[in-house]
């Protein structure tokens, strides 16, 4: 097990110490976090958004663009797999040090390794695709990734900045790899594939309708499934 760097230490233990004189504000923030205000809602309306518009004659590129998103957060988050395996460390809500920092009325952090975030990986993959679709949105999306995702997730103690940074890297390599790599021929063929009939399309609609209500959620859904079969199959 690593550690978090004397950075991280710092300027957690800083936000933590805001913790406490405000009681309400601190259990909305983690409300908030849970009910995916801060966070999925906003980025799944944007590809929503820019789905629909695909859905315009001459609009191909765009419908193109929302799977390689697809694509580019399902590696961002597969990357967080063996970066979390790489190094580890518990969240700064149980970390010996900043525990006390961290009133009880917060819900118990149940995590054993906060590196990296997931949550950050996710929407900056999601935000690097809309980006490239609109600028002025995908700007707005960046803000939000360091405004709506990391920063409160920092202040009721479940990741550190460098978890932050590293979900961000991570996402980011997603989405590239996803973009230069699959979209030329596998995104293309694929597209072309669900257009050739209507119950194809139907399918396509579906799928992205699927994970575009996963990345408002998180892919909690996802989660509690994968949980519920291992749990089955002891």
């Amino acid at each position: 097990m690593l550690a978090p760097t004397n950075f991280d230490i710092w300027l957690t233990a800083g936000l933590a110490e805001l913790l406490g004189r405000y009681p309400l504000f601190d259990l909305g923030v983690e409300s908030a976090i849970r009910h995916n205000v801060l966070g999925g809602f906003w980025f799944a309306t944007s590809v929503f958004v820019f789905w629909m518009q695909g859905a315009k004659p001459g609009q191909q590129e765009v419908r193109r663009r929302i799977f390689t998103i697809i694509f580019g957060s399902v590696l961002g988050i597969l990357l967080t797999i063996p970066a979390g395996t790489a190094v580890s460390w518990p969240p700064p809500s149980r970390y010996p040090g900043l525990a006390h920092l961290y009133p009880r009325y917060l819900a118990p952090n149940l995590n054993n390794n906060s590196f990296p975030s997931q949550s950050t990986a996710l929407y900056a993959a999601v935000t690097a695709g809309i980006y490239t679709l609109n600028k002025k949105v995908g700007s707005i999306l960046w803000v939000c990734v360091g405004t709506l995702v990391a920063l409160p997730r920092i202040y009721v103690g479940g990741h550190y900045p460098s978890d932050v940074l590293a979900g961000l890297i991570l996402g980011l390599a997603g989405y590239v790899s996803a973009q230069y790599l699959l979209e030329p021929r596998l995104v293309s063929n694929i597209e072309q594939v669900f257009e050739k009939r209507n119950h194809l399309r139907i399918v396509r609609n579906v799928v992205v309708f699927v994970w575009i209500l996963q990345v408002a959620v998180e892919f909690r859904d996802i989660i509690w499934l994968k949980n519920s079969l291992e749990y089955v199959l002891k």
